[in-house]
């Protein structure tokens, strides 16, 4: 095993050249019951409810009273926003779904909740929140800390608007800005890190329902949300989706993780119901989050440094399987002849992990220690340099 390290400076070079390479590459989980679309910017999206599989040798959910309700559309949803990033900017955030119905699993719901005790639903539980992991580990990594988390749901609530969840209460959220400004409160949110971090100096209030908070911005492009300038909070009689167990477990509600995230709750009505919709509210939503990320990290527009994946997309560049790292089986390398050719693989972080040659097979044996997370392969030869990302597991 070798120990080369990178500066930070050839580290940020070797992400974001990977992440050219890498955008919209999907890794599968266990039976394909999950997905990670892998992205280069610095947005993390997770999909937990919008599944429609329901395979017979998962019982259906029955302990600790649970919902089972499915999110509708919010897997097309989030394809849609997918698809806005990719067209306004070139580049594509990180997105995990959950492909199974709520009734097999909850993947906004610890383990044994989520997974009433049946090995295949654990499996798939675990696989979507090591997913999450790895995309916050690589977005964070690539953007010094500045990137942001959303977990994306569909809410039946009557009135027809948007709720952003940051872990605190509707009641909370009915208190002063004063109150919410002190150190109790800002240690609750879901933002926090965002108060210390926002280069204007915002307070932790303004962030939630100032002129440039998230909600005000979607208010303001004709989508009413909650908490916003327009609506500080819910009101004292109306039910509110504050966040879950992912936007606590995600986002720097937690010690130990930086990144700033939230809940986003979408009413059904102009929003998830029709293609058009979807289209109309993932655009407005890509816009105002390039806005919110500008505006408090001074981000550039075109800070992931990539243009025309669609059209790179359309080139069938070379892929590997399986992209799960594992001792026992070879990589397999398609679509081009590498043989011969030098390989390296390299942790999230930037250390050279193991290197070789390709075989005359054209599949590559990773005889190195790999560690739970994400990897690099990098393949050059005499006309390019080919890259892949490789998951491990636990």
């Amino acid at each position: 095993m070798h120990n080369t390290q990178f500066t930070p400076n050839l580290l940020i070079i070797l992400l974001l050249l990977v992440a050219n390479a890498l955008a919209g590459q999907v890794i599968y989980g266990t039976n394909n019951y999950i997905e990670y679309h892998t992205g280069t910017l610095p947005i993390v999206i997770s999909v937990p409810h919008g599944g429609l599989l329901a395979p017979a040798g998962i019982p259906n959910r029955t302990c600790n009273n649970p919902t089972t309700g499915t999110d509708t559309n919010t897997i097309e949803l989030a394809k849609q926003i997918d698809s806005s990033f990719l067209r306004m900017t070139g580049c594509r955030p990180h997105i995990i779904y959950c492909n199974l119905k709520r009734t097999k699993i909850d993947c906004n719901r610890n383990l044994a909740d989520g997974t009433c005790g049946n090995a295949e639903a654990e499996t798939a539980w675990i696989e979507f929140h090591q997913f999450i992991e790895t995309a916050q580990q690589t977005a964070q990594a690539a953007y010094d800390n500045k990137a942001i988390y959303f977990d994306l749901h569909g809410h039946g609530h009557i009135m027809q608007r948007l709720e952003l969840g940051y872990v605190l209460t509707g009641t909370q959220l009915a208190l002063s800005d004063n109150v919410l400004n002190t150190p109790e409160y800002i240690g609750q949110s879901s933002i926090q890190n965002l108060v210390s971090q926002n280069v204007n100096g915002y307070t932790h209030a303004q962030l939630l329902r100032g002129d440039f908070a998230l909600g005000t911005l979607l208010a303001q492009s004709g989508y009413p949300s909650v908490p916003s300038q327009q609506t500080p909070n819910p009101g004292p009689l109306n039910p509110y989706f504050n966040g879950g167990y992912n936007t606590a477990n995600y986002t720097c509600y937690t010690p130990g993780n930086t990144i700033n995230g939230f809940q986003l709750e979408c009413n059904f009505m102009n929003v998830r119901d029709t293609p058009s919709h979807r289209k109309a509210f993932a655009d407005t939503l890509v816009s105002v989050l390039l806005t919110f990320l500008d505006h408090h990290h001074e981000l550039p527009e075109a800070y992931c440094g990539i243009s025309g994946q669609e059209s790179a997309s359309e080139t069938k560049a070379p892929f590997v399987y399986p992209t799960f790292l594992d001792a026992s089986a070879p990589i397999q390398i398609s679509g081009a002849d590498l043989s011969g050719n030098v390989f390296r693989i390299f942790s999230i972080t930037g250390q050279l992990v193991v290197s070789g040659k390709v075989k005359p097979d054209n599949t590559i044996v990773a005889n190195g220690v790999f560690s739970r997370g994400m990897y690099v392969l990098v393949v050059d030869d005499a006309q390019r340099r080919h890259a892949w990302k490789l998951f491990k597991g636990s």
